[in-house]
């Protein structure tokens, strides 16, 4: 990039994106500041595309590099205490995909006539977002609808959008005060009107001047009213349709008493000996059996509850299993899940995946599993094996093709390979014959995602998850507060298990019961209300995205047909 007077003018608008980006973010931001927190950059953008000749066409997407980066790191600096090569693709990958869609807006209003490029901002990011949703750097954590995790009540809506919806309309609302701004930014009586007038009459010529000057004005101050009014639209509606389905929305009446154990054990410590071992599960079942009762119908632990590993070909000799199978056998109708180690071997002819790894020196193959365990007092097992993986921690993005990178982030706290996984969502059926959805750690950050277990006819949500990686950091918050969005999309009720984090309770309009404080062994319970219907949501997934992504495609061609035309046409560079 040149060395040009002015440069500071759009770093310093970068930066303060950034800044506004991350104060708005839960767990403890303002999200207020959402609305706004973009139009920094938009003015910075708007600063380039004006001084065009000063600066290079990939002077958008730097400064916007540059923004996003800062609000990355801001807000998932503790990615660090889980893995360093994770925390390097959350601020500086993440935050360079975060840039692309300005870069195509400014790419867009260059070549496309009148003012219409701004808009497309829109389109690129949501695309953009829905795009991040499925790849080996899915990344969602900072999708811009996350940022109202902590205001339910603003958003209930999102049964029908998805985060999706609460993206469109911060994108749409930084436009419009942008827009707003613009049209603000030059004072009524400082309006110049520049044209020739086709006479030699003074006083008819100032005549004509001053009448030109109040069009503009009136113009101006007509802009000023329609911007207000659409700026006005945008921000009150939504928050009023959600505020009207809040107050309507009735609960549905089918209670299940469920118990939450936290163990608050700290996950980077591991057991010393077998003996060891075996005492934190009967540690584990003391502190739910306060709690449970003849009307109790589950018990949740969080996921890696059991320590040591479980050989899938031979559950009943691993302790932790058996433990809580007898303990559920003990009652009438109770039904333990809770997260385990599991592995599987595949003997010598069979079919590999290619997250097999080689059993020591033998000729065998098996594959580990971030797994969910069901256990009921009918004897019933069942088991889920984590099919979203988290990229760099528990699977090597594009391994095929990174193999030669897979010691060196396996040094840093990575994996060089990847663990295994399911293609489905599969949903455990109860003792009492309630269906729940296992979903384990990171999974519950997608929403589409958690649609397939509803489908598949899940009545309620169990969150097993083990956020004291992060430490005492706002990571756990975070994770925490995006559950209530997942309950909104699909209202259902959520049982939260967290190992050394936040356990609890969220009801299907987002509210939060029974929270456990950070880094203790508790337990809570709860009576949730069980749901067997569909949210449009559920029923139609991210459609934004999809349209989102149609419209790109053709406002891309659109633009490169532009493009073309302005090159052979003889207009120069766009």
């Amino acid at each position: 990039m040149r060395k040009i007077p002015g440069l500071s003018y759009p770093l310093l608008l970068s930066i303060l994106s950034g800044l506004l980006l991350s104060l708005s973010w839960p767990a403890r931001g303002i999200p207020l500041l959402i609305f706004v927190a973009l139009v920094p950059l938009l003015l910075a953008e708007d600063h380039i595309l004006k001084n065009r000749s000063k600066y290079n066409r990939y002077s958008v997407l730097l400064y916007a590099w540059l923004s996003f980066a800062v609000f990355n790191g801001l807000t998932t600096w503790w990615i660090f205490f889980a893995s360093f090569p994770g925390v390097l693709m959350a601020v500086f990958l993440n935050s360079f995909f975060m840039a692309i869609p300005f870069a195509l807006m400014h790419a867009a209003r260059r070549i496309l006539p009148g003012n219409q490029g701004v808009l497309s901002l829109l389109v690129f990011w949501l695309s953009f977002e829905y795009l991040h949703l499925d790849w080996d750097l899915s990344w969602s954590w900072l999708n811009l609808g996350n940022a109202f995790a902590t205001l339910p009540m603003w958003v209930q809506w999102y049964e029908y959008t998805g985060t999706l919806g609460g993206t469109a309309w911060i994108i749409i609302l930084n436009i419009c005060f942008f827009s707003l701004y613009k049209a603000w930014r030059t004072p009524l009586g400082k309006i110049s009107v520049q044209r020739n007038i086709d006479t030699t009459d003074q006083s008819e010529m100032q005549k004509q001047e001053v009448f030109l000057q109040n069009m503009e004005q009136y113009r101006l101050v007509k802009k000023r009213a329609i911007m207000g009014l659409v700026t006005f639209f945008f921000l009150i509606l939504p928050t009023g349709i959600s505020l009207v389905i809040w107050n309507r929305y009735e609960m549905p009446e089918d209670p299940v008493e469920v118990v939450v154990v936290q163990p608050g054990r700290d996950p980077y410590k591991k057991a010393s000996s077998v003996e060891e071992a075996r005492q934190w599960v009967d540690d584990m079942i003391a502190l739910a059996n306060p709690l449970i009762s003849n009307d109790t119908r589950f018990v949740v632990a969080p996921e890696a509850a059991l320590p040591l590993n479980l050989w899938l070909h031979d559950k009943e000799s691993h302790y932790g299993y058996s433990a809580l199978k007898k303990h559920a056998m003990s009652f009438d109708s109770l039904t333990w899940v809770a997260g385990a180690m599991m592995y599987r071997i595949y003997e010598p002819g069979d079919d590999l995946p290619p997250t097999a790894d080689k059993l020591g020196e033998t000729d065998k193959y098996y594959d580990a599993y971030n797994a969910a365990l069901m256990v009921d007092s009918k004897g019933n097992t069942d088991q889920y094996f984590k099919s979203k993986l988290v990229p760099g921690i528990e699977q090597m993005p594009f391994a095929k093709y990174l193999r030669l990178l897979g010691k060196v982030v396996e040094y840093f706290g990575g994996t060089a390979g990847s663990m295994g996984k399911q293609n489905y969502r599969g949903v455990f059926e109860g003792a009492d014959g309630t269906q729940v959805a296992p979903v384990i750690c990171y999974e519950s950050i997608y929403g589409a995602y958690l649609n397939d277990y509803i489908k598949n006819g899940s009545e309620l949500i169990f969150i097993i998850t083990n956020d004291g990686w992060w430490r005492d950091t706002p990571g756990y918050k975070q994770h925490n507060q995006y559950a209530r969005l997942r309950a909104i999309e699909t209202r259902r009720s959520i049982a939260r298990s967290a190992k050394t984090g936040i356990s609890g309770f969220i009801d299907a309009r987002g509210e939060m019961y029974e929270q456990t404080n950070w880094w203790e062994p508790a337990a809570v319970k709860l009576q949730i209300h069980k749901n067997d219907k569909l949210t449009f949501y559920v029923k139609t997934g991210d459609y934004l995205g999809r349209l989102a992504f149609f419209l790109m495609i053709l406002l891309l061609l659109y633009m490169i047909t532009q493009s073309i035309i302005k090159r052979k046409g003889g207009l120069g560079k766009v």
